[in-house]
């Protein structure tokens, strides 16, 4: 039998701001165990991880100038993940991580590991979004409100 050592409890999922940097437009969520928003040190780290990350130039025939970042201070560590629309229909997926308590989050860390069910709510949240108002526009895909859809909840 499976046993699981802490029961689900909800979390809140905060869009916390449209960022521009670099010619990239970026939609920046928090999720925190401890808090209504994650801590701005960490939200700040997460910038700066997206500047190094993000192909330039922003806008070419694959990349379209848009991503999201997910901004995760999580119960046992902190996380940091990078995705931009590529392709049409793409997700470019980058993840970063440390231990609760280090200061340097690191790519991949830990090995293995995609995404938690909180973090994949924002996901599905864009993925539906991008749906919406850009592949099912291909004629006038409407950039400009998949900007403006934005989950702000506690799952």
């Amino acid at each position: 039998m499976i046993q699981f050592t802490q029961p689900y409890k909800k979390r809140p999922i905060r869009f916390l701001e449209l960022w521009e940097s670099h010619g990239w437009r970026i939609k920046i969520y928090g999720i925190s165990t401890q808090a209504e928003y994650p801590p701005d040190t960490l939200v700040q780290t997460a910038k700066k991880i997206a500047q190094q990350q993000l192909p330039q130039p922003a806008v070419t025939d694959k990349y379209y100038g848009i991503a999201y970042i997910i901004v995760h201070e999580g119960e046992n560590g902190d996380y940091v993940l990078v995705d931009w629309w590529y392709d049409q229909d793409i997700v470019q997926h980058h993840n970063y991580g440390a231990p609760k308590g280090s200061n340097t989050l690191k790519y991949h860390w830990p090995s293995g590991p995609g995404f938690c069910v909180w973090e994949l709510a924002i996901c599905w949240f864009e993925r539906e979004a991008w749906l919406e108002t850009v592949l099912k526009h291909p004629q006038h895909p409407d950039i400009e409100g998949y900007l403006q859809r934005r989950l702000h909840t506690d799952i």
